[in-house]
């Protein structure tokens, strides 16, 4: 870095760069003109104009000495040269720990269509070692509309039960004369499918439970703060809980709650549902869920998966990250290059910093 940034600041033309010796005769000829012209104007203004005039120093008059660094092709193409290697390696780390990934995934809204409940099958093919994180999926649902988003009362996400002026549907805000707790569309629109999972090895069936089923830390630590229940458990009959479905609408410290609140971007989302922290799964073993089918996509042609997936010590896989990465530092390198033979060409290259190439017109420079 060092060496990068001498040969960006040094320069082999004098031309573009004022020598100290001629930066101090031009600040002599400019304190020598500004003298000339205090002395001629001075008798003509007020003390209150004097005092408002700047001070005739180098700081108030914008003469401090200044460097301009020489970007000459070379300087460019090591920059885009550092880019390139610093881009290229990430990308590849990146890429590295996705292919360390191991998830599957399955569709079940077809395969329980019209059922209240359903079974469904996840066949394991590579081993896939604790914590294990289950997640669930939507196809085709939008949360990212403004009107979904803002469509909450954060008062009473604290603990205010009846505060609901800032739910704008009336149907998510109040019914039967009562506050719908909690209210807005969020809420309301709550993903309440239950999943009961089996693992099968060897023909022994094991119900997964406890830690290895585990859903009270699935939630960001930074929204304790914001989600509370009501302080004085009787006023929950002061409040309906029913949602515009016929749905129980869950309290605002519930952990899957607080995942669904975390509102996604786009309309193909994953959710975290619950950890299997204690057990690992071995090819050849299969996951068996027991679903509740409680949560509609057929209004709207959406999809719903479930999905197993572990993790890195950079998380989930992105392949598109990395892919990213390594695309933007081989187009640097590439520049680089380009940058480099040119550079070494003579009939390509043109002195830098040359000021003849520019003649002033009293607006601004223009090509000569």
């Amino acid at each position: 870095l060092p060496l990068l940034a001498l040969s960006c600041l040094k320069s082999p033309n004098r031309d573009f760069f004022w020598t100290r010796r001629e930066e101090e005769e031009e600040r002599k000829r400019r304190r020598r003109r500004g003298s000339m012209t205090d002395v001629q104007d001075d008798a003509d203004l007020t003390n209150v104009q004097k005092r408002a005039r700047f001070e005739n120093n180098s700081f108030s008059q914008q003469r401090l000495r200044t460097w301009r660094p020489n970007w000459r092709p070379m300087c460019i193409a090591q920059i885009f040269y550092l880019v390139a290697v610093i881009f290229i390696i990430l990308g590849i780390v990146i890429l590295q720990a996705s292919n360390q990934v191991v998830s599957l995934s399955k569709r079940y809204d077809q395969i329980c269509e019209g059922q209240s409940s359903c079974t469904i099958s996840l066949d394991i093919n590579d081993r896939m070692e604790a914590p294990i994180y289950f997640y669930y999926r939507l196809v085709n649902f939008y949360q990212n509309h403004r009107s979904y988003v803002q469509d909450f009362d954060i008062q009473q996400l604290r603990g205010e039960a009846q505060e609901v002026d800032s739910c704008t549907i009336d149907e998510a805000k109040t019914r039967n004369g009562l506050p719908v707790y909690p209210c807005g569309i969020i809420a309301n629109s709550f993903f309440n499918d239950e999943y009961s999972a089996t693992l099968i090895r060897n023909g022994n069936r094991t119900l997964l439970s406890g830690n290895n089923f585990d859903g009270s830390d699935i939630a960001w630590e930074s929204d304790d703060d914001k989600f509370l229940n009501i302080s004085n458990p009787d006023n929950l009959a002061e409040v309906s809980r029913i949602g515009t479905e016929g749905n129980t609408l869950p309290l605002p410290t519930s952990q899957e709650f607080r995942v669904w609140f975390r509102v996604a971007g786009f309309p193909r989302f994953s959710k975290l549902h619950r950890k299997i922290n204690d057990m690992d799964f071995e090819p050849g073993d299969t996951l068996e869920l027991e679903i509740q089918n409680n949560f509609r996509v057929s209004d709207f042609d959406g999809e719903k998966h479930v999905m197993l997936s572990t993790v890195t010590i950079l998380g989930g896989e992105n392949f598109f990250l990395g892919s990213v990465y390594v695309i933007v530092g081989s187009l640097c390198l590439i520049y680089a290059v380009l940058m480099t033979v040119k550079s070494c060409i003579p009939s390509w290259q043109r002195p830098a910093g040359r000021m003849k190439y520019f003649s002033w017109t009293g607006v601004g420079p223009t090509a000569g």
